[in-house]
């Protein structure tokens, strides 16, 4: 151990002689230890919602998803949708088409989404397993069916498999508008069969039917699609996979976005509120540093005459700068180390038995949490500088008084 170390150490260890000094240093830390526990718990808290909403947000998002850089459409051949499809890290590829439609049901009226998708496409976006009535198939003994939102069928009152009553969808003529208005609006026909119910806020109120029904009432020709979306290999990587995409399609410019690229807007959100929080957390920890520096510097004006002393043993300005220094990490390491012990106790109770629960009605019945490394490095870092910093003006003092001469 060097000499700094060794001073420094012994400086941090042994009581003072004024046991004021003793008093404010177990407050320095016990304040550090609480900030940069809060500091982590509040990171984790923040890291278990946004694992939490992400995945109930992408639960009606593809693994990836293709659409036009411009304009609403893209036009793909046969032989490009087959080549996607045959991508090695591609399982499923489904090529969509989206468009805001009028629903009319016994009187009933709604404008919303309609995506027209192939029989395959359960196979590439899952929804089985938000089925809340009914069935989930676009088509039976050769009819199309449609598949509500939840939402969507409670807004309009729809009534499954009604032999009476169809739902009916319009879209704006764009061959036969005439000056009435009587052919401003194209109609098909089609019935509801099932409903699903998804988390994501307008999921509830789309409607999934076959790409041909969508194809008439939209009037798209053959081979124009909204996008594509994909069913990905867990292995895979995502950045190959989509210089894969662009290669196949050299003569499209297209967006490629994966689960959760998709839900950007909602990402940003959540780290956007992560970090206001550790922000205002940080400003505490910088609040209990002005008491650590009132600590330090109680230290050094009791231990003036051994900086002296140092000084004339040959000690550097530097040497001094440095025994001061390692005293602050010190405080720094002790508290971090103190901290995470406590950090980990209350996640490991939090996920075990559930120290905090959510109130009543919640999707979870306990605080989501989530601990992430680079939290920890962050956290670490900000409380080491946060004492480095603080140790600064007690350094400056030692030197003045190690090199001042005594009265």
């Amino acid at each position: 151990m060097s000499i700094s170390n060794s001073i420094a150490w012994k400086y941090f260890f042994k009581r003072k002689n004024n046991h004021f000094i003793n008093y404010i240093s177990g407050l320095s830390i016990l304040g550090l230890t609480i900030g940069i526990s809060a500091l982590l718990l509040i990171t984790s808290v923040f890291n278990g919602f946004e694992d939490l909403l992400m995945n109930m947000y992408s639960q009606t998002n593809a693994d990836l998803s293709l659409s036009p850089a411009q304009g609403k459409t893209i036009e793909l051949s046969g032989k490009e949708l087959t080549q996607l499809g045959e991508i090695p890290e591609v399982i499923s590829a489904a090529p969509t088409i989206h468009e805001t439609v009028l629903f009319e049901y016994d009187n009933n009226n709604l404008v919303t989404t309609l995506y027209g998708v192939p029989e395959n496409y359960f196979e590439v976006v899952d929804l089985r397993p938000f089925k809340s009535m009914g069935e989930l198939d676009l088509r039976t003994d050769g009819v199309d069916r449609i598949i509500l939102g939840s939402n969507l069928k409670i807004n309009l009152g729809v009534v499954l498999n009604d032999p009476f009553r169809t739902l009916q969808t319009y879209f704006p003529n764009r061959d036969k508008n005439t000056f009435l208005g009587k052919k401003l609006l194209k109609k098909q026909s089609i019935s509801p069969i099932g409903t699903y119910t998804a988390f994501k806020d307008g999921s509830a109120n789309t409607a999934y039917a076959p790409i041909t029904y969508v194809q008439r009432l939209v009037g798209y020709p053959d081979q124009v699609y909204s996008g594509v979306e994909f069913k990905v290999k867990p292995e895979a990587d995502y950045k190959i996979l989509k210089e894969n995409i662009r290669k196949l399609l050299p003569n499209h410019e297209v967006i490629l976005l994966d689960k959760f690229e998709q839900d950007a807007d909602l990402y940003k959100l959540m780290n956007i509120e992560k970090w206001m929080g550790f922000a205002l957390v940080l400003f505490t920890l910088i609040l209990i540093a002005f008491n650590l520096i009132g600590c330090i510097w109680m230290i050094v004006i009791e231990k003036q005459d051994n900086f002296r002393i140092l000084r004339a043993m040959g000690a550097k300005k530097s040497d001094i700068k440095k025994i001061v220094f390692k005293l602050g990490s010190l405080y720094a390491l002790t508290s971090i180390a103190v901290g995470t012990v406590i950090t980990l106790t209350i996640y490991f109770l939090q996920k075990t038995i559930g120290l905090v629960n959510m109130s009543e009605g919640f999707m979870v019945e306990q605080y989501p949490t989530a601990l992430a490394w680079q939290d920890f490095a962050l956290a670490y870092l900000a409380v080491l500088t946060i004492c480095l910093l603080a140790a600064w003006p007690s350094a400056q003092r030692a030197v003045n008084l190690a090199y001042r001469e005594k009265k």
